[in-house]
């Protein structure tokens, strides 16, 4: 077939294209597609086959056992830490101030003079009493010579015994003034902070400082609300410092004395505990968090703290599977837990795992499901060609 085609004002002939030239043009693409397609499958080939020739990757962390231990479910209430010895210092009477024994924050062994004020005119009337004291007694024993004599009367003596007995009891007046214009350390402990100076003068019965002893032991006083079991004596709760950061620790606390009734407007029962001032230098009013016991003791999971891990779908540890093929070896698997409390150091655990089970513990976060694990004790003895994570080798 001919085409005739208008050039020109003439008419020119165009042969159409044949079947074997579209064949072959075809042909020319297939070909240079395929070789590409050649070159780069050769090309993946030997890049699986060289990632295929390194060993498997695997992590590196430290292992530990499930334990099994025994728990008893806690509350926590508020608490508040008080000294078995402490006291607010006051005068019983008025004046100037004449002597500031110690300054705040200073300590104070028992019998020592804390404040006194002046005591200069007490001090002269003593003196002069005292002189009376002496003339009288004198008389006194003279006039008891005399009675065994009959030498006077009876009611002249009576006179003289009653003249020295009332000197006497002035004296005495005189030193309970100055008794209550001194105060004494009556323990050993800590001066509070004070603004008292020397020549101040305070009122009857006003606050000068407080006073804390120095103890073995402090106090722990919390209140327990009445639909809780009661605790008994001799039992023990835990309690720790509130602090921002929440790194206290818990202590252990002997309750040593319970409220005899509830309360009428709290509707709870209050307790006082017992810490070793070792353990735990709680300065009084300190607020504390107090976990006490609700139930008796459960069989719980323990656990290190590093074991267990928290995503979406809540909380889980890694457990190292043995791989028959590799001793020392271990395939990561995942298994959801619920932790019902935990300490420094552990984490209780009631359900999820099994007595003697193997699982991740520093370093677990590192891990995923069906990952290749190698413990620090059991690889630093291996001669494994496996390849560890960077950073873990």
């Amino acid at each position: 077939m001919r085409l005739l085609v208008y050039f020109d004002g003439e008419f020119m002939q165009k042969k159409k294209p044949t079947y074997k030239a579209w064949l072959l043009v075809v042909s020319s693409l297939g070909l240079v597609t395929g070789g590409l397609g050649y070159y780069k499958y050769n090309e993946i080939k030997t890049a699986i086959d060289m990632a295929e020739s390194f060993p498997e990757h695997y992590e590196v962390v430290d292992a530990a056992t499930v334990k099994v231990a025994e728990h008893a479910l806690t509350v926590s209430v508020l608490g508040t830490a008080t000294s078995p010895l402490q006291t607010e210092l006051f005068t019983e009477l008025s004046g100037k101030v004449a002597f500031v024994g110690i300054k705040p924050g200073e300590s104070a062994m028992q019998g020592d003079l804390l404040f006194q004020l002046d005591i200069s005119e007490e001090q002269a009337r003593i003196k002069s009493a005292k002189a009376r004291e002496r003339h009288a007694t004198s008389v006194y024993q003279r006039y008891k010579k005399l009675l065994a004599k009959n030498a006077i009367s009876q009611e002249q003596f009576d006179q003289a015994y009653a003249d020295l007995i009332v000197i006497q009891s002035e004296i005495e007046v005189l030193q309970a003034t100055i008794a209550q214009k001194t105060v004494i350390a009556p323990f050993n402990g800590v001066m509070g902070i004070h603004d008292i100076t020397l020549g101040d003068y305070v009122s009857a019965n006003q606050m000068l400082s407080n006073f804390v002893g120095v103890t073995d032991t402090v106090w722990v006083e919390f209140s327990v609300p009445q639909f809780y079991p009661e605790l008994r004596v001799g039992s023990q709760v835990r309690v720790r410092n509130i602090d921002a950061l929440g790194t206290s620790s818990f202590q252990l606390a002997e309750v040593s004395a319970k409220d005899t009734q509830i309360s009428n407007t709290t509707r709870s029962l209050k307790y006082r505990a017992e810490v070793s001032r070792m353990l735990a230098q709680y300065t009084p009013n300190t607020p504390l968090e107090v976990l006490i016991p609700i139930s008796d003791n459960v069989t719980v999971y323990q656990v290190p703290v590093t074991s267990v891990n928290q995503d979406l779908y809540g909380s889980y540890v890694m457990k190292l599977v043995p791989q028959e093929y590799e001793p020392g070896a271990y395939r990561a698997t995942r298994l959801p837990v619920q932790v019902i409390s935990e300490t420094d150091e552990f984490k209780l655990i009631n359900q999820g795992l099994q007595e003697g089970e193997k699982i991740a513990a520093a370093g677990a976060f590192k891990l995923y499901e069906g990952l290749l694990v190698r413990t620090r004790e059991e690889r630093s003895h291996s001669n494994s060609p496996l390849v560890a994570a960077t950073g873990d080798q």
